[in-house]
């Protein structure tokens, strides 16, 4: 459908007085409210709505374009340049200002290519995915149900709607479903990289085999990378929520598969319920077999938890570490191991334990005590957030500088278990450049001798 260009920008311009509204709003929220966590997420999933709004209408064909927007061929001299001037204006901003348009820094944020490597499998599944689930196994659920779902005020309530996903698999073949629903959302927003947590334990409770899961999801995966080069790595939550022996039930399981796409395991579920250390010998077993070991930790529990992930379970990689900031001794040596934190703003300002405000996020004491970091969205449909605005907060309440977002981008790569991390980061890099191009930070020239 063709809309009228005049109508393109007005909405546009709606869209954007409407988003700074809503920004100044959620500033003044006090963070030391039982409510603010609540209002905090309706903020974001509004300010979500409105910015993919945005990209949608950015991509309309347009209906008689201006001359000045699509220059005519073999048009020259200053009437030329001008009319390329004001195209660029329009189309990117210039981020070489002191204060650019918040705009253009999301709209460069999501132009690059970026890595995610905490985000849940279920987390991903868009709303009519599940409807079509929903609805292709016989089960009724109205509209209205839906929305009530995901409508959640609390944690509970965000637990819910996990098990609400779940509840939408009734045979193997719907997972192949789950991995289209999470590549629409990593071509969206330009990741091209992505390690995902898949959790088996509730499917299985439900009777699907593990193995014929697992198969349908790489067959997927594959399909994916070599029609659009996203490449997507499991890891299986073997899951505090279940105890200790149904993870060593879901690690043989893992030992017994030979795809190059399952890479690890990961502890998740609630943190509370199952310190890391009852998982220890879960992950010596993984790790001596050669899988990749993560864990979430310091989401709902002190440093004392980090500590068990890192030296009992080995963890490679520790997912959310918020409350490491308490102790200076557990951050020197998370620095000095190069054990990464995977960083999940919004995620963390929902639960509210440690964060309730993103000014008040450790994210920027930990990028300026030296630790390796990595940028995640953990729940993106859950939440109503992409990666592009999880950086973009970095850059609106924590003060970090657009190099300093690349320079995150770059860790991003550093932090993930791709198998040739150097050679993946350097073609980032270049296509990085070619945008800053686009976007006034660095010249042709400049571009050429990187």
């Amino acid at each position: 459908m063709e809309v009228p260009f005049s109508e393109i920008l007005s909405r546009i311009a709606v869209i954007d007085r409407d988003i700074a509204e809503l920004n100044r709003l959620k500033s003044r929220l006090p963070a030391d409210r039982p409510y603010s966590p609540t209002i905090q997420l309706t903020f974001d999933k509004q300010i979500n709505t409105l910015l993919n709004e945005r990209v949608s209408l950015m991509e309309l064909p347009v209906l008689h374009p201006p001359l000045w927007l699509l220059p005519k061929e073999g048009m020259d001299g200053p009437e030329q340049s001008t009319l390329l001037k004001e195209r660029k204006s329009l189309l990117a901003g210039d981020l070489s200002v002191s204060h650019p348009n918040e705009q253009d820094v999301i709209n460069f944020i999501r132009e690059i290519p970026k890595t995610e490597v905490h985000l849940h499998l279920e987390a991903c599944v868009n709303k009519e995915t599940l409807k079509f689930l929903y609805k292709k196994n016989g089960i009724e659920v109205t509209d209205q149900e839906f929305e009530d779902k995901y409508n959640f005020k609390d944690l509970n309530g965000f637990i819910q709607v996990f098990f609400f996903v779940q509840g939408s698999v009734k045979e193997a073949t719907d997972l192949g479903y789950f991995i289209d629903s999470l590549a629409d959302y990593l071509r969206s927003n330009n990741i091209v990289y992505c390690e995902a947590f898949f959790a088996p334990s509730k499917f299985i409770q439900n009777g699907l085999d593990f193995d014929e899961m697992v198969e349908v999801m790489v067959n997927r995966i594959r399909q994916i990378e070599v029609k659009d080069g996203i490449s997507i790595r499991l890891l299986v939550d073997v899951s505090r929520s279940f105890g200790p022996e149904n993870a060593m039930n879901n690690l043989k399981r893992v030992l017994g598969l030979k795809h190059k796409e399952v890479i690890g395991i990961g502890l998740g579920g609630a943190e509370l319920m199952g310190p890391a250390k009852d998982y220890a010998d879960v992950f010596k077993i993984a790790r001596e077999s050669g899988l990749r070991c993560v864990a979430h930790s310091g989401e709902d529990d002190g440093p004392w938890a980090i500590w068990d992930a890192v030296n009992l379970c080995k963890a490679e990689r520790i997912g959310h570490g918020t409350s490491a900031i308490q102790d200076p001794e557990l951050v020197r040596y998370m620095k000095e191991n190069k054990i990464p934190i995977e960083i999940c703003v919004t995620s963390n300002v929902f639960t509210g334990k440690y964060v309730r405000k993103e000014q008040n996020h450790p994210v920027r004491y930990y990028y300026d005590q030296g630790l390796m970091l990595c940028i995640n969205t953990d729940d993106p449909d859950i939440f109503n957030v992409n990666l592009t605005y999880e950086f973009f907060k970095l850059y609106r309440f924590l003060d970090f500088s657009i190099d300093e977002i690349i320079d995150l981008v770059r860790q991003g790569v550093l932090c993930t278990f791709h198998p040739e991390k150097e050679t993946l980061w350097k073609s980032m890099e270049e296509k990085i450049n070619q945008i800053k191009v686009k976007y006034n930070l660095i010249s042709e020239r400049q571009t050429i001798s990187v």
